[in-house]
């Protein structure tokens, strides 16, 4: 769960089951909430002071509080955030007098659609003013060191708007013998250029306005403020200055290079291989075409093609085939589409096309025209006839594409569903389409998981954990897994991943340490010694209630802390190192051990022994596979344990499936073995640990 899915609610009300009411409301319909309570001014101004908070339900009226007064806190305070007046049942006109004095709406106690709706449009609303906020800063700061490297750039460099200048830079004014920037403020760019040019400049300007054309640059004669005449190259880009929308000039002197120049242009936006553009330049156009796109003076679509079976082609036919094969394929693009836009290739076996004044259903007939002409392709390779079919993504660029990241992303997913669906074929990305059927999907996974949670319908499952030194004692893994309505066991795979989403892994752990505790009490019982390991997720490790509640637990149950092993996976634990070394230590006070497991892969692994002081540390599967025969991972392993023995933690090599690696695992001094190896996860605790080997 990332804290832009949390929704931080702020209740005044005297009665907590009133406030928890309207907090389960938006709990039921999906929302994750934070809900902190306040009763009259000072609690609600210690809690503003202390936590975010993104909307305030308050009770109209509370014994010795109201809404009105919360607005006046919010005022004194110059807090950005909206209060919704929660007013008695069947008072539709009540609230007005709130309103008018800034509250964002009002909703009787008893309207909790209406509730919900209106809490989801000022947190929208608020989010977006905060987004807003922060954009204009980093434009601010962004300008500001624009700016500066402007006014220092030894190019000459101005910006225009409507055809006028409204800035120049020290290069710029030295180059026409302008003395000082307001001299040059309001003056045409007209002036700055001989008159026999006019024409061109005005021509070039109005086509590059309207987006009409790809080409940036234009050779014209300067003109002097002493009247002297000199050739220079204007290259043309948009921009903003100060908020407003203008057009970015640079000059350059041609001199005797212009040959060579137009050399190394060519050469800077070619991909050698195929003689197409390259990614760098048709990136470039792209944000062109987008930023006119935005300002609506035109629209467009990018084509996103990929190959479809170019892997399986390379692998048949060499690498250096695959090349000339790639190269025919380009050539035939470019004979046939190469004049409708900007064709190039991206990289790889995957190609880019820019169709500039072009609507989606235009693109969609390209998108066809594509499909069949390579599907019909024949491509002769050193007497081999290769054929090939394409998946194409296809985006819309018009004023609702924010950035190129965003445009680029959506071509590249509907290219993956197209070629998920098979393959030659198109898709147009609709993200909202995509996303709402995501929504959907967690939304259906959260109610059957919540069910779950009430009726009891998970199951635990043990792997052992084996001493390789003959270590004493029974360690089993605990693992989970969720009954659907036939009793038939659920995958992790299916279900903790909507769970995570829906921020129901922490609910999902209590479940298992209830079970765990239990457990271990009635071995107790039996007079059996048994430790085991206890999987904590990311939700569970960033939730604030999670550690006390553990330790409540263990002290109604009065239980054995040192038959515990709570682990860690390793990547959450150094995304989240803060409250990973605030769980790990808390554990250590409650006298549980603690690992880490799926370690060894992170680029910064060796940080996380030094910062986190687990008690046992547990390799990542991927460097036990194929163990005996890996002198690569062999050496990981050694220098894995060789680091944890000198911090006093044991190691276990978790996903052993074969007796291939146990001589290798004992001579890396590993401590301990778990895997299919022994025993896949079984439900009963049976397995004989005397006589493992």
């Amino acid at each position: 769960m990332s804290e832009k899915d949390l929704l931080r609610v702020m209740t005044l009300f005297e009665a907590s089951e009133e406030a928890e009411r309207l907090v389960n409301v938006l709990r039921n319909a999906g929302e994750i909430v934070r809900d902190l309570r306040a009763e009259d001014a000072e609690d609600m101004e210690t809690l503003l002071h202390e936590n975010p908070v993104d909307i305030i339900l308050a009770k109209q009226r509370l014994t010795d509080f109201t809404a009105l007064e919360a607005l006046d806190v919010l005022q004194r305070l110059g807090r950005d955030v909206p209060l919704v007046v929660i007013c008695e049942p069947q008072t539709p006109d009540a609230g007005l007098a709130e309103m008018e004095a800034g509250a964002a709406d009002a909703v009787c106690a008893d309207q909790e659609a209406r509730l919900l709706l209106v809490v989801r449009r000022e947190v929208s609303s608020l989010r977006n003013r905060k987004g807003l906020r922060r954009c204009e800063q980093m434009l601010h700061e962004s300008e500001k060191r624009a700016r500066n490297l402007i006014d220092h750039s030894r190019d000459a460099i101005a910006y225009v708007h409507d055809g006028m200048h409204i800035y120049a830079n020290q290069a710029y004014l030295e180059m026409f013998g302008i003395e000082s920037l307001e001299d040059v403020e309001g003056m045409p760019i007209l002036d700055m250029v001989s008159s026999e040019d006019h024409a061109t400049l005005k021509q070039f300007l109005r086509n590059y306005s309207k987006g009409i054309g790809t080409d940036d640059t234009l050779e014209i004669c300067a003109r002097h403020t002493s009247g002297d005449t000199f050739d220079i190259t204007m290259e043309f880009s948009p921009a903003s200055m100060e908020g407003e929308s203008c057009t970015q000039i640079i000059i350059r002197d041609r001199g005797d290079s212009k040959e060579l120049e137009q050399q190394l242009s060519v050469l800077s936006k070619q991909d050698l291989l195929t003689g197409l553009y390259n990614r760098t330049y048709f990136l470039d156009q792209m944000d062109k075409l987008i930023s006119h796109a935005v300002a609506g003076e035109t629209q467009g679509a990018l084509l996103f093609i990929e190959l479809d079976n170019f892997e399986a082609i390379r692998n048949t036919i060499g690498f250096a085939d695959a090349d000339h094969f790639l190269n025919d394929v380009a050539q035939t693009l470019k004979s046939r589409f190469g004049d409708l836009g900007l064709l190039a290739r991206f990289e790889g076996a995957e190609f880019t096309l820019l169709l500039d004044n072009a609507d989606l259903a235009r693109a969609e007939e390209v998108a066809r025209q594509i499909i069949d002409a390579l599907g019909e392709h024949r491509s002769t390779i050193n007497g081999r006839v290769v054929t090939a079919t394409a998946s194409i993504g296809i985006t819309h660029i018009n004023e609702t594409i924010s950035n190129l990241q965003d445009c680029l992303s959506r071509a590249e997913k509907g290219c993956e569903i197209a070629h998920k669906e098979g393959g030659n074929r198109y898709n147009v990305y609709n993200p909202r389409i995509e996303e709402l059927e995501e929504k959907q999907q967690v939304t259906a996974w959260s109610h059957r998981i919540k069910e779950a949670l009430r009726n009891n319908e998970f199951k635990l499952l043990f792997q052992p954990i084996v001493s390789l030194h003959g270590i004493p004692g029974a360690h089993y893994e605990v693992l989970v897994r969720m009954l659907d309505e036939n009793a038939e066991e659920i995958p992790p795979s299916e279900f903790i991943p909507p769970a995570d989403q829906a921020d129901l892994t922490k609910f999902i752990d209590r479940w298992v340490i209830a079970n765990v505790f239990r457990l271990l009490q009635q071995r107790k019982k039996e007079g059996h010694e048994t430790r085991f390991f206890v999987k904590i997720s990311q939700g569970s490790l960033l939730d604030a209630e999670f550690l006390p509640w553990v330790a409540e637990r263990l002290h109604a149950l009065q239980l054995d802390t040192q038959s515990l092993i709570f682990e860690l996976n390793e990547e959450t634990a150094l995304n989240h190192l803060a409250q990973a070394k605030a769980l790990v230590e808390g554990f250590k006070t409650l006298n549980c051990r603690t690992a880490l497991e799926n370690f060894g892969l992170e680029p910064n692994t060796f940080q996380s022994m030094e910062k986190l002081p687990v008690d046992f540390i547990k390799i990542h599967g991927k460097l036990i596979h194929n163990l005996a025969q890996s002198v690569e991972n062999q050496e990981k392993v050694k220098q894995i344990a060789q680091e944890a023995h000198n911090r006093n933690m044991q190691v276990i090599a978790a996903f052993v499936e074969d007796a291939n690696s146990l001589a290798v695992l004992w001579q890396c001094s590993v401590d301990f073995i778990q895997g299919h190896f022994l025993q896949t996860p079984a439900a009963e605790l049976d397995y004989e640990f005397e006589s493992a080997f």
